[in-house]
């Protein structure tokens, strides 16, 4: 399933720019290739996970992006949850 971010996964209707300018928008510190690539790791592992838990995501999250840190990947999977949620995409 793709969105129409150019090599994102993620639920049909996922937009990982989308995602990306709501966590830059509850954090305007965070840069913007932090967020974007966040956020399309975010549609690669909402495409795997059997539920919209943004704690979870939040994990895989820093696991893949450590170099990112904690609070841009929490800010980042609320923001994808949320979306998604608002969309009524499924995971």
């Amino acid at each position: 399933m793709t969105d129409s971010t150019p090599g994102a996964a993620g639920p049909v209707g996922y937009d990982a720019e989308h995602v990306m300018a709501m966590a830059r928008g509850a954090d305007p510190g965070m840069p913007e290739e932090v967020a974007r690539e966040l956020a399309v790791l975010a549609g690669d592992h909402l495409a795997d996970m059997g539920s919209l838990d943004a704690p979870e995501l939040a994990r895989r999250l820093l696991a893949d992006l450590p170099r990112a840190g904690a609070t841009p990947a929490a800010v980042v999977a609320r923001s994808a949850v949320q979306l998604c949620t608002e969309r009524g995409l499924q995971s």
